[in-house]
């Protein structure tokens, strides 16, 4: 798994971890894609978003911090299928929209999650992850939201996002830097001249 940080604010920083995700552990590979898995925090304590199928490698990047939560963005089995054992690993929780409660009993059955609601503040390390659902690859898709630092994790492909949603990125700054879960960050700017020149397209 690679490391790289994308962001550095005093102590504060967000950085991105790259690793091959190809599907739930155990099973016979669905797929196979480079995915990113979130760190934020400080030296400290960070918080996991997105941790795909490789928790020998995200507990790595993680080194010596504390683990103070692991969230889901989306429901899909390469998203979440490390979740339980990078939570357990630090006894930290899990947080996941209910609307992708069926996609997460298929993959960790019973064993409890807590939830993610829309409007819903996340504190790590002075700052706040503010959680926008955004039900698009998955019911229980959300984005998370850091204001002071010009941040949007969107987990799935934008692509997917209905039309609601985007009106209401559309009011975020348009230098907010986009954190996928696929691929390289980029400017809000930069995906909504995107989605113009295709409605232009289409029309």
């Amino acid at each position: 798994m690679k490391r790289q940080g994308i962001e550095v604010s005093g102590r504060y920083r967000i950085e991105r971890a790259r690793a091959r995700s190809s599907g739930c552990p155990g099973e016979q590979p669905v797929h196979e894609l480079e995915s990113n898995v979130w760190m934020v925090g400080d030296d400290r304590d960070v918080v996991i978003v997105d941790p795909v199928d490789d928790p020998v490698a995200i507990i790595r990047a993680i080194g010596e911090r504390q683990v103070t939560a692991v969230i889901c963005t989306q429901g899909h089995r390469d998203q979440i299928s490390a979740a339980m054992e990078v939570g357990l690993g630090w006894c930290a929780p899990v947080l996941l929209h209910p609307a992708n409660h069926s996609l997460w009993e298929e993959v960790h059955g019973r064993r409890a999650y807590w939830r993610l609601d829309d409007g819903q503040r996340i504190a790590i390390a002075g700052e706040n992850l503010r959680v926008l659902h955004t039900p698009s690859v998955t019911p229980g898709s959300v984005a998370l939201y850091i204001a002071r630092c010009g941040v949007l994790f969107v987990g799935g492909t934008l692509s997917a996002i209905s039309s609601d949603v985007w009106t209401e990125f559309g009011e975020l700054p348009a230098d907010t830097r986009i954190c996928p879960g696929h691929g390289d960050p980029f400017l809000l700017r930069e995906a909504i001249t995107r989605l113009d020149r295709a409605v232009e397209i289409s029309a």
